[in-house]
């Protein structure tokens, strides 16, 4: 069984030729593979940002500004699990 892919195609091929340079990272220890990892989601979040929110999750959340974190730290979360 295969994981369920999160990636658009453009952001797979965004991604793949960074795969070098997270192992090389990863082989160096804690602090290169979080430095690494910060800098290329900085970098993915830049390319690809996070949506806007909708109505129904600003009314779900309360307010904009509860919508927007809670709709960034989802998509964050994502990230993270797959790029580290």
């Amino acid at each position: 069984m295969t994981c369920p892919t999160w990636t658009t195609p453009d952001q797979k091929k965004w991604l793949e030729p960074r795969k070098a340079a997270f192992i090389e990272a990863k082989q160096k220890g804690n602090t290169a593979l979080r430095e690494y990892s910060l800098a290329i989601f900085k970098e993915f979040r830049e390319q690809w940002p996070v949506p806007a929110v909708t109505e129904s999750e600003t009314t779900a959340a309360g307010s904009v500004e509860l919508a927007t974190k809670a709709k960034r730290d989802k998509y964050d979360q994502v990230c993270w699990l797959y790029i580290l």
